[in-house]
């Protein structure tokens, strides 16, 4: 297709422009951490493929790094607040208080028994969630409208809910 093409070109020759910008950011939130910076890299580049409609085709160099500039920037908050999310250490009488022994040991095959009548999609979703993102954050990551993650969410709640009483846990 020509437009594709177009648009491929068009993405390389902004990524040729801003490929140092873009590793002196990476590398600057890094702290020099080069494996990290390299992760982080590809992530800012995946960014920018993933918003390249965004860009106005007329925008300035100024603008065009701007532009760069904010979508990386918004890369590195995810990331932070993804290293910020502190890890539940659940046991079985947390999981258990009434000493059901039916429950599996591991409080991940329980919610994986919970989320199993979940669509791939919806998977995806409660993987989000669980990870801290807000629903404006998930939003804009799966690119839906928010009132649309809030009624996913509420769907995926209450699969789980019935999953759980199919289970008798």
């Amino acid at each position: 297709m020509p437009g594709q093409t177009t648009r491929y070109s068009d993405f390389d020759l902004l990524v040729q422009r801003h490929q140092g910008y873009i590793r002196r950011l990476c590398w600057w939130h890094t702290e020099g951490g080069s494996e990290e910076c390299a992760d982080l890299m590809q992530e800012c580049l995946a960014a920018l493929w993933h918003y390249r409609h965004t860009l106005r085709p007329d925008a300035t160099a100024p603008q065009e790094r701007l532009w760069v500039k904010y979508h990386c920037r918004s890369v590195f908050s995810h990331r932070k607040r993804r290293h910020r999310i502190p890890t539940l250490h659940l046991d079985q009488q947390t999981l258990s208080p009434t000493g059901n022994p039916d429950l599996p040991d591991d409080p991940r095959e329980l919610i994986d028994e919970l989320a199993s009548s979940l669509s791939p999609s919806e998977h995806r979703l409660l993987g989000l969630i669980l990870e801290g993102y807000s629903i404006a954050e998930i939003s804009s990551i799966l690119g839906i409208r928010p009132a649309s993650v809030s009624q996913s969410r509420y769907r995926i709640i209450e699969k789980m809910k019935q999953q759980s009483k199919k289970l008798n846990l």
